[in-house]
């Protein structure tokens, strides 16, 4: 069973993390405004119409976009810290989940057990960080 750290090291490797985040966003843009359920009643005169800045408010407020937005960040911030190699490596076994860790040593042209290790060594400083 995958932790939280594998989840959110596969979505952003994948590319599904950066999908989410447009996603929300789409839905937020397009989603119904509020409706007017005053029926014959008087004119609203201190109504204000500005659906941009309001969507805008709506985009920045929101607490699920803020948290994906957040993910991507640490993970773009802490991976860039860690060597090339080990870069590659975890990118690589992240992308796809038929990637398995022979195919990774094969690729890189290391031990099994050093690919794996790297992935622990990354789990372990991102996992404080997330």
């Amino acid at each position: 069973m995958a932790d939280r750290v594998d989840r959110i090291l596969r979505d952003y490797f994948s590319g599904r993390l950066k999908l989410k985040i447009d996603q929300r966003i789409y839905e937020i843009r397009h989603e119904p405004g509020q409706v007017d359920e005053n029926i014959g009643g008087g004119k609203a005169e201190n109504k204000h119409t500005r659906p941009l800045e309001d969507m805008m408010i709506r985009i920045e407020s929101d607490p699920l976009l803020s948290k994906l937005t957040k993910q991507k960040e640490d993970v773009e911030r802490w991976v860039a810290t860690f060597e090339p190699d080990k870069q590659k490596v975890v990118a690589y076994y992240y992308a796809s989940k038929s990637v398995t860790w022979v195919k990774v040593a094969q690729q890189f042209h290391i031990s099994e057990r050093t690919a794996q290790a790297w992935r622990v060594e990354i789990k372990h400083i991102l996992g404080a960080v997330l």
